[in-house]
């Protein structure tokens, strides 16, 4: 009885350190424990088993899958999910994107993780509503970054509302790339939230093209918001894991798609 309490108590420990960071990786929970790494993967496996974290390479994110449609998730809770699939698209995508453009780029986890591989472009002018990628973008000292202003978002790390609308409608751009948080080939693509729901909105009026990153889990999926119809939509990279009659569907509507 002893025993299972002290393991119970460990693994609350767990949860409470992973809800108040959203992610943990083994080697610190083993440090901050005083266990072996095999005992916390141990725990990791069983708390994952009881929904209460989800479980990455080399430790552990929070569970946030039951947000319900009109919840935002947290950016390094989605940094995580699906990562190999997003470092895929990440990398496709960069090589769409080339020397001498403007480019709106929108916050998300996977636009963070293209921000690096298009960073060392030459002549570049990009436009983004995301603190994070202005920061990655900005280690080039040669490309010129706008960060879009108005209201910060606290998961997503965004900024939002009329202001930033306001901003985005002074510009236009070459290229648009975005994500949704779901996509109906026959509808559109939908937002958690009206104000982001609006942001994507205006990002994608003013771009000669829009590219739209999405793995297999946006598809066939609703959202509180319908954000823009694809008929603004010019590429869609996605991974294989996405239905082969959803990428003909795409396709078949006129959008260059890539699977990867």
């Amino acid at each position: 009885m002893a025993q299972r309490s002290l393991i119970q108590e460990r693994r609350n420990r767990i949860i409470r350190y992973i809800n108040e960071n959203r992610k943990a990786d083994i080697r610190q929970l083993a440090e901050l424990l005083g266990e072996s790494e095999i005992t916390i993967r141990r725990d990791l496996i069983e708390l994952e088993k009881a929904k209460k974290l989800i479980r990455v390479h080399g430790g552990a994110i929070l569970n946030e899958q039951k947000k319900s449609v009109w919840q935002t998730s947290s950016i390094y809770n989605r940094l995580e999910r699906n990562r190999e699939d997003k470092e895929r698209i990440a990398r496709m995508a960069a090589t769409l994107i080339h020397n001498d453009e403007s480019l709106f780029i929108d916050g998300g986890s996977s636009n963070q993780i293209l921000a690096p591989l298009i960073r060392d472009l030459k002549n570049m002018l990009f436009v983004t509503n995301s603190p994070d990628i202005a920061d990655i973008l900005l280690e080039n000292e040669e490309n010129r970054i706008i960060q879009i202003g108005g209201e910060m978002t606290r998961d997503t790390h965004l900024t939002i509302g009329p202001d930033a609308e306001d901003n985005i409608r002074k510009y236009y751009v070459d290229k648009c790339v975005t994500s949704v948080s779901g996509i109906e080939p026959d509808e559109g693509c939908y937002a958690a939230i009206p104000s982001e729901a609006s942001m994507k909105r205006a990002l994608v009026a003013h771009a000669r093209e829009t590219i739209l990153l999405v793995d297999h889990t946006k598809f066939n999926r609703k959202a509180f918001c319908l954000a823009f119809d694809l008929s603004r939509v010019s590429t869609i990279v996605t991974d294989s894991q996405t239905p082969k009659d959803e990428v003909e569907r795409l396709r078949s509507k006129g959008i260059s798609v890539h699977v990867v």
